[in-house]
């Protein structure tokens, strides 16, 4: 009979303690396994100063802080490159510049949100080392090079023009890629140039070219690189995207109180010498809330130059552009 009993008493404990263990994990925060965090693509520029809040945002753990997993998706030379990732499904966030995102959603080749801005300013129009001219006169009848037709910059080269009473047709025009202008200057192949930081510092750092005009000269606090989400991914995970935002703010807030430290993570993501991120950091303003009025300007430029083709320019802009994300002030 004890026997018995001993076996009864045993089977009773185990069925309490089967029944604590079930209690445990359908209990509300109690054991609960936690969801796996949806992972985000995320895109960018590679070795783009404009883009150093990524980088802060990554390696002093912001993103983590916010439960995120955020995931390289890719570091792409060009912008257009980036979009064509967008536009394959290949991506679900990344920065890059308002040229090819407005580029790429006004013709429909990619679906995309604007949801912070990453920079205003941080470019420059440099004249090659050991040419006379303090203004933009001087290019009369001479050779300047644009990352690409109808970027920010060639805008910025036009309106430069246009204030020193110059057309297009007044200097010759070219497109060669930023890395490209370098040598191009050391072999007398251009005149000036209109490119984005660091290669204006890299270009005076070693005396191949000295800065003509800076943007914030040409267009005070215009439109750089954007924070952009694909609209599906957007649709389907708005917290997420909250969340990358907060953490990409929380970087752009790092850099701006802390130059010295920003200086140096931005020698680490770029590979360029210290005196020229210290330069280069100068001439960009990191910034996270983008302008609807300045981005609608660029867009009326590219409308009147015909690669834009939409009916009304604010509405498109208006579409294009959703700060709902941004932290609340």
């Amino acid at each position: 009979m004890m026997r018995l009993a001993n076996r009864g008493l045993c089977t009773g404990i185990i069925v309490l303690l089967l029944l604590a263990t079930v209690a445990l994990v359908v209990m509300p925060g109690c054991g609960e396994p936690e969801k796996a965090a949806v992972p985000v693509r995320f895109g960018i520029l590679r070795n783009d100063l404009h883009q150093l809040a990524y980088y802060v945002a990554r390696e002093k753990g912001y993103f983590t802080e916010e439960g995120l997993d955020v995931r390289e998706g890719g570091a792409f030379n060009a912008g257009p490159e980036e979009m064509s990732a967008f536009a394959a499904g290949e991506l679900d966030m990344g920065l890059v510049g308002t040229s090819p995102v407005v580029t790429f959603a006004s013709q429909k080749m990619a679906d995309v949100k604007i949801v912070a801005q990453a920079n205003t300013e941080g470019s420059a129009v440099l004249i090659r080392a050991g040419l006379e001219g303090e203004d933009m006169a001087s290019f009369r009848g001479r050779t300047i090079a644009v990352p690409g037709f109808s970027t920010v910059q060639d805008f910025l080269l036009r309106l430069a023009l246009k204030k020193a009473e110059l057309s297009d047709t007044d200097v010759n025009i070219i497109v060669l890629k930023p890395p490209e202008t370098l040598a191009a200057f050391s072999s007398s192949q251009i005149d000036g140039a209109v490119c984005w930081e660091p290669y204006p510092s890299m270009a005076v750092n070693d005396n191949k070219a000295r800065v003509m005009l800076t943007s914030h000269q040409i267009w005070p606090d215009h439109p750089c690189c954007m924070l952009i989400v694909a609209s599906e991914f957007l649709s389907k995970n708005p917290e997420v995207v909250r969340k990358v935002v907060a953490a990409h703010v929380k970087a752009t807030d790092f850099i701006n109180k802390n130059k010295l430290e920003a200086t140096d993570m931005a020698r680490m993501f770029t590979g360029q010498d210290k005196n020229v991120c210290a330069s280069a950091m100068k001439n960009v303003k990191f910034d996270p809330d983008p302008d609807p009025v300045e981005i609608q300007k660029y867009v009326d430029y590219l409308k009147t130059a015909g690669v834009v083709k939409v009916t009304d320019t604010g509405d498109f802009v208006d579409d294009l552009v959703d700060s709902e994300y941004l932290p609340r002030k």
